[in-house]
């Protein structure tokens, strides 16, 4: 669940803490690999409007290995 899924619950003006995860939470996140470049990390929350990825070894086949925040992008000066 991020922090977008929970801005979206509290919007709908439904009660979230009565909600299951799986109600709130979004079913398929944008997502990178871990060779990817940061400026395609950027592009993609751009494209998105989101602020955070998850970040997979391979194509996403099991656990994240990370999440990027845009906030890492910009504090290593890329952006």
């Amino acid at each position: 669940i991020t922090d977008g899924d929970l801005r979206r619950g509290l919007e709908q003006g439904d009660n979230i803490l009565k909600k299951r995860c799986t109600q709130i939470m979004t079913k398929n996140p944008k997502w990178i690999t871990r060779d990817a470049l940061a400026q395609r990390a950027l592009h993609v929350m751009e494209e998105y409007s989101i602020t955070q990825l998850f970040v997979f070894e391979e194509e996403p086949r099991g656990e994240p290995i990370g999440i990027i925040h845009i906030h890492d992008i910009l504090k290593a000066g890329i952006a």
